[in-house]
């Protein structure tokens, strides 16, 4: 068996079935990453136009690891009632996506389930870049094109802009998704039933970011 099957035998297996040894919560340990790079985000924008910023590249994948940690302790009952669901933990060993297990076992509200299916596809294009033209004198993809009309992007505004990569390395693109992220993780906590100071602390570590935006403002 090579190096790639026995890893990925082993992060299923880790899903899957329960194993003796010790583990805890991770997804504040991310979530507290993602806060430090946005705040060296909102610094380096400033710095720049108020926008442009190279932390969103690491930020964002980083969300998404907290984002999965956190579905994990959920259905392992380490958060609220401590009810387990094995098989949200199985579907989760055995997709891709994080984001297509949360949309299919949780009730997401149709304009959050949207910008969660955008919002994985930018962590795609992060994770698996293929920073070759894309055909459009933008240069941004058109499937992603929802972005760029909604001003997420760093953009020039202009039929020829920069290239794709060097549009994601936007600030309001990391704040976007730090508010599609909260409001994931708010919905998930809701019907674990999380509540009382555990929950404020869980939600705390996704919304803090507000504070530290709003002051720059």
């Amino acid at each position: 068996m090579s190096l790639h099957e026995d890893g990925l035998k082993s992060r299923q297996s880790r899903l899957k079935e329960f194993k003796s040894g010790a583990w805890g919560s991770f997804s504040q340990d991310f979530a507290r990453l993602a806060y430090m790079l946005f705040e060296h985000s909102l610094q380096y924008a400033k710095q720049v136009d108020g926008n442009c910023s190279i932390y969103s590249l690491a930020g964002i994948p980083v969300l998404f690891s907290a984002l999965r940690c956190l579905l994990i302790e959920l259905n392992d009952g380490m958060h609220g009632a401590g009810v387990t669901r094995p098989d949200v933990l199985r579907d989760l060993a055995h997709s891709s996506s994080d984001v297509s297990v949360i949309l299919a076992h949780y009730a997401i509200p149709d304009l959050l389930r949207e910008r969660l299916n955008l919002l994985v596809q930018v962590r795609h294009e992060i994770v698996h870049p293929s920073h070759r033209p894309s055909g459009e004198p933008n240069n941004t993809p058109a499937y992603l094109r929802y972005l760029r009309d909604a001003r997420l992007l760093q953009s020039t505004e202009k039929e020829v802009d920069y290239p794709w990569l060097a549009q994601l390395q936007s600030h309001r693109l990391f704040r976007w998704t730090f508010e599609v992220i909260q409001d994931t993780v708010d919905a998930l906590l809701c019907e674990h039933d999380v509540t009382g100071l555990p929950a404020d602390g869980l939600r705390g570590s996704y919304s803090r970011y507000e504070k530290l935006d709003a002051a720059a403002t």
